[in-house]
């Protein structure tokens, strides 16, 4: 035979000689149920015969995998002790007679409890979850809070609820002891010239911290003292804008004259 019709037949021989489903649950929990790895082996071999051959002997088992005899029938002992595997009489129609089946029925309600309890365990932590962001929200947006009520004025004048990192922004204000009226005065200040972003609102902040200014009172009597300041620059005159000395009539008509 060709070499490309050998390879060609190898293919088709793999694709269409039948595959075996081994639940990924199993292969992934096996191990906690203390089932070693060759007997798991050894139960994924069972799955593969079970279909066409639902009692595969001893020998059949350990030629495929390459074990003795005894090692095998060890291992199905085991599984049989712990309710893992068992045996099953039915009764076959056609034959007339009783055949005896492997039945992996007691491995299934073991996987299937275990991800009863891995999804109540799931559910609990998803509740748990959602009732602490619950509680944090309520903490934050709270109105007999003091962050809940910057929160509040912020919503209402953006339009918009705040992002949890823009209420993260305010709780460091809070924790830095900027008071509620300082915070609140920023942020109208940044409404007023048309920036609404916190960078802005933050830095108006510090520059009050650097001032040591806590308090509204101090920031207005600022206030007033940098415009007393500036508008008492303004009005000092220049030289050049110093009127022009006046000269008395006449007094040098007769400077040119001869």
């Amino acid at each position: 035979m060709p070499r490309a019709n050998v390879f060609g037949s190898f293919v088709q021989a793999l694709f269409f000689s039948g595959t075996v489903g081994v639940p990924k649950y199993f292969l992934n929990h096996y191990s906690e149920l203390e089932i070693s790895h060759i007997e798991a082996l050894l139960i994924i071999q069972i799955m593969g015969e079970i279909e066409s051959n639902p009692y595969p002997s001893s020998q059949l088992l350990a030629q495929r995998m390459n074990l003795d005899v005894t090692r095998v029938e060890e291992m199905i002992a085991h599984l049989m002790a712990r309710n893992y595997l068992s045996l099953e009489q039915q009764w076959d129609s056609a034959a007339g007679k009783s055949t005896m089946s492997y039945s992996f029925v007691g491995l299934i309600d073991e996987l299937s409890e275990r991800w009863a309890i891995e999804q109540v365990k799931r559910y609990e932590a998803e509740q748990s979850q959602q009732k602490e962001r619950f509680n944090q929200q309520e903490s934050l947006s709270s109105p007999n809070t003091t962050i809940g009520q910057i929160i509040k004025t912020f919503e209402q004048e953006l339009g918009r609820p705040l992002t949890s990192i823009e209420c993260e922004v305010i709780e460091t204000w809070i924790a830095s002891k900027f008071s509620e009226e300082l915070i609140l005065a920023a942020f109208k200040r940044g409404v007023m010239a048309g920036i609404r972003n916190f960078r802005y609102i933050d830095s108006i902040l510090r520059e009050w911290e650097k001032k040591g200014l806590r308090t509204l009172h101090e920031v207005e009597a600022d206030d007033a003292y940098f415009q007393a300041k500036h508008e008492k620059s303004r009005g000092k005159k220049t030289p050049q804008q110093q009127p022009a000395r006046k000269v008395s009539p006449g007094k040098y008509e007769d400077f040119y004259l001869s």
